[in-house]
């Protein structure tokens, strides 16, 4: 059984070493048995501790329009799965405007705070020294 097996190799081997040449034979098997080990070494390595973060945030919805909440009206099954197999984060204070509610999600602060007072021009962005989420 083993036999098909190492004349397939001796022939690979034979060929590559033919048209190579045994220097770049050598240089070519050397770069991808470095490859493999590279390759090893990041299936081992240690996770980072920072976790992986996936926020999804609608818009114009209100806490009543999935059916998780207990709208029976509006069948909304993927939302209600991906909220049963998630952390909710259901104690958050929102503004019905959705410029403020960026501000306050962006930075862990009321929106007020953060200089992102309405939709209108000039007080619809965060002030630029505000610390942003992104930034910690």
């Amino acid at each position: 059984m083993k036999l098909p097996l190492l004349k397939a190799t001796q022939f690979v081997y034979t060929i590559f070493f033919r048209l190579l040449g045994q220097a770049q034979f050598l240089m070519l098997f050397s770069f991808l048995f470095m490859m493999m080990v590279g390759d090893l070494n990041s299936c081992f390595a240690e996770t980072t501790s920072r976790p992986n973060i996936l926020l999804i945030m609608t818009d114009d919805q209100g806490y009543g329009d999935v059916g998780i909440h207990g709208n029976k009206k509006i069948e909304t099954p993927v939302l209600d799965k991906l909220a049963r197999e998630s952390t909710r984060f259901d104690r958050f204070m929102v503004s019905p405007l959705c410029s403020m509610t960026r501000a306050s999600l962006l930075t862990g602060r009321y929106h007020l705070r953060t200089g992102c007072a309405s939709v209108t021009r000039g007080v619809e962005t965060v002030r630029p020294d505000e610390v942003l989420i992104s930034e910690i």
